[in-house]
């Protein structure tokens, strides 16, 4: 509904019998008189659809909505006034339908057109709907620009309200949209205004007398008591409430016909997981003014204010600690924080008179309360490949291999340094001045690392690479572009005859990725053990044992290094040990576990070319401590592995093996090793993507024999000729 046109009114209740039929035309009638506009009654109430129309005229309405519907294309809202049933007071009145195969048609998208239609022709719209607040009703009332709820002074109705109250709090619905109005009050009884306001927490916009002869005299005479009886208490208690729109601003007419159909919002909610410089879904048509630097909006404002009283009500840190063991309590925490931020919004957030952006505060406190705040929507596009804060205000992720600076943001350095500690808490590690550095896991597997002051100088940083919910398989990498067939072809067929590999490149280059795709051709039958500081690797096999690193105590006891989990592993009977990373003295382990019958074991290391790849691991086996000749080092090195695949991230962001390359043996103190394919790039694109292509080097590797001797093999032509 367009914010420029009628103030749409919606009288409902959540119990039936509470007088709302009687209560719509009367009010039809006060709005008229007080505000000197055009009024429109619409029925639809699908249930009992003629009782608010009743008092208007003795015949049904020759005018329904479902006659409307099929006009919306056809009829101007110019003659809506002649095509309407007119009462003798002037307000004009709706049916919903004449026959219950007629209701059919009155689907959301229907009434939408047709109340559309109708805020063209009139000042006010008033809708009477059926009771409760089951989805058709909720339809309409997201067409309402003001909601009365009518109930009666018993038990039962105060009850239901209340209930009613909470569902439309659930849907975003701010307080100050809705109106109750306490109908049928008898200023003899203890249960009055006051005690009602009491049991809902809310003040009523008015309270309507009893009086039952009246009103059946009035039904009886299909009249209007407002009309027949002016000066009646309760026709005066229908024009104070309609008077009382006008001071609280819910019936300001002028207003509205003054705002042009297009304005946006009062407060509108900046794209938080769009990219810097453009428009995300649901923002708003001019672009809002900048806050200055340094301070928060008006929505983060409201969103700092109830995330600080939320964290007043309740102990988050330790709920959540609870909810991260059992699902049912992570549930029952969720819920019932939500249902918190709902009331914590009625109060604070007065300035959210937009549902959606209301909806989507309601959520993010939420998000910050309970997971991850502003990254959730990263988390969850699979897109984006990592995420890095540079501090509380500034986050960027890589999206197709390009940084990419995201308007999202932390409330506060304190609320991105709570986010921090909610990732490393239940895995059992802890993050202060003592111990400013963390390498944790997020439950899918990403892995997360956090550097906090004094460390970080300019504020707490925060990376997560992403884990991928379906791990990527060789086709995929063949599809990317990663390798062609051929190579594919040749590292499957190395692995299942149990060559040792190592994977070099440098960060973020997909070498974990490429490492979990080769380990995928491992056969079933073999027990494999994996090594990592944070486990990443998804393996499919029915027998892989997962083994992870810990870090030191804040006390320094307890560590257990990556070193001491390969030694382990040579007592566990693997068939093959795979090592995440090797960075450190655990490569002289990791090569006498490939040169003692552990073969077909696989690594990565950072390294920009296969020969630095070897250097690098005859540097780290020297932290082992031994005083090992460079010579003996390099001989290791040599017997032990047979591949080092070379992978890069190109100036596009896309990841290539850019060479595979066969460790064929020892001249003098010189390893010897040999490229069996490339990649050579030839240009780039209009759109910048690297344009090459992967050659063969015509060199056959000498571990063709041992794949001969296996019963393995690929085609020798693959060695000869040039592959795209």
């Amino acid at each position: 509904m367009s914010p420029g046109r009628a103030a749409v009114f919606a009288v409902t209740s959540a119990k039936g019998g509470v007088g709302k039929s009687f209560f719509a035309p009367n009010f039809a009638v006060a709005l008229m008189r007080e505000t000197r506009g055009r009024v429109v009654l619409v029925d639809l109430d699908l249930e009992w659809p003629g009782d608010a129309l009743a008092p208007l005229g003795t015949t049904p309405p020759r005018r329904a909505m479902s006659d409307l519907a099929p006009l919306l294309a056809s009829l101007p809202a110019s003659m809506l006034k002649g095509y309407l049933d007119v009462h003798p007071s002037g307000i004009s009145y709706l049916g919903a339908y004449h026959s219950p195969e007629q209701a059919l048609a009155l689907d959301s998208q229907a009434v939408s057109g047709c109340l559309e239609l109708l805020a063209q022709a009139f000042d006010i719209v008033l809708m009477d709907l059926g009771t409760g607040f089951g989805p058709f009703n909720q339809a309409c009332l997201d067409l309402a620009s003001h909601i009365f709820v009518l109930l009666t002074p018993d038990l039962y109705a105060v009850n239901h309200t209340r209930l009613g109250l909470e569902r439309l709090q659930a849907l975003a619905f701010p307080r100050q949209m809705v109106s109750l109005v306490l109908n049928r009050h008898d200023p003899k009884s203890e249960f009055g205004p006051k005690a009602v306001e009491a049991r809902l927490e809310r003040p009523l916009a008015g309270a309507i007398p009893e009086d039952a002869a009246a009103v059946a005299q009035s039904l009886s005479q299909r009249g209007l008591l407002i009309l027949d009886k002016p000066r009646h208490p309760i026709s005066k208690a229908l024009d104070e409430l309609a008077a009382s729109l006008w001071t609280r601003g819910v019936a300001d007419l002028s207003q509205r016909r003054a705002r042009p159909a297009t304005a946006a919002p009062a407060v509108a909610l900046s794209p938080a997981f769009a990219p810097a410089g453009s428009a995300g879904e649901g923002a708003p048509t001019a672009p809002a003014a900048p806050a200055s630097p340094g301070q928060p909006d008006e929505v983060d404002q409201i969103k700092l204010k109830v995330h600080e009283r939320l964290l007043g009500e309740m102990d988050l840190k330790s709920l959540d600690l609870e909810a991260a063991k059992d699902p049912a309590k992570a549930q029952a925490l969720k819920q019932e924080t939500r249902r918190i931020i709902d009331r914590l919004l009625d109060e604070e957030g007065a300035a959210l008179s937009d549902r959606d952006t209301r909806q989507r505060v309601a959520a993010e406190i939420l998000n910050e309360a309970l997971a991850l705040g502003p990254l959730e929507g990263f988390l969850a596009d699979p897109a984006i490949n990592e995420i890095m804060c540079n501090g509380a205000r500034t986050i960027y992720v890589e999206q197709k291999g390009k940084l990419v600076l995201t308007q999202a943001r932390f409330l506060s350095d304190k609320h991105l340094r709570a986010t921090i500690e909610r990732i490393v808490a239940p895995l059992g590690r802890r993050i202060d001045e003592l111990s400013p550095m963390v390498d944790a896991r997020l439950k899918d597997g990403s892995r997360v690392n956090a550097v906090i002051p004094p460390l970080a100088v300019d504020g707490a940083l925060l990376t997560i690479r992403k884990f991928a919910a379906k791990p990527l398989g060789v086709s995929d990498l063949v599809g990317f572009g990663t390798f062609n067939q051929a190579i594919a072809q040749l590292l499957e067929t190395c692995v299942k005859a149990r060559l040792n590999m190592v994977i070099s490149g440098g960060t973020g280059s997909g070498k974990t990725t490429l490492l979990n795709v080769l380990s995928s051709f491992i056969p079933a039958h073999e027990r494999i053990v994996t090594i990592e500081d944070s486990a990443e690797l998804k393996l499919k096999q029915p027998h892989v044992c997962r083994l992870e690193s810990r870090p030191a105590s804040l006390e320094g006891t307890g560590e257990v290094t990556i070193r001491d989990l390969v030694k382990n592993s040579l007592r566990m009977r693997p068939d093959r040990i795979v090592v995440g990373e090797c960075r450190g003295a655990e490569a002289l382990d990791m090569l006498q576990a490939m040169n003692t019958g552990h073969d077909g074991s696989m690594t990565t290391v950072h390294a920009n070319t296969p020969r630095d790849a070897l250097r690098r691991l005859e540097t780290l086996v020297m932290f082992a401590g031994f005083d090992l000749p460079s010579r003996a080092i390099r001989e290791q090195l040599a017997s032990a592995i047979h591949l080092v695949i070379q992978q890069n991230r190109l100036p596009d962001g896309s990841r290539r093996v850019v060479s595979v390359t066969e460790v064929a043996g020892m001249e003098g103190d010189v390893i010897t090793m040999q490229d069996i394919f490339t990649f050579h790039q030839t240009g780039v694109d209009q759109e910048g993507r690297v344009l090459g292509s992967f050659l063969a080097s015509g060199f056959i590797p000498r571990f063709m024999t041992t794949l001969e001797e296996k019963g393995l093999s690929v085609p020798r032509e693959i060695f000869l000729e040039t592959y795209a």
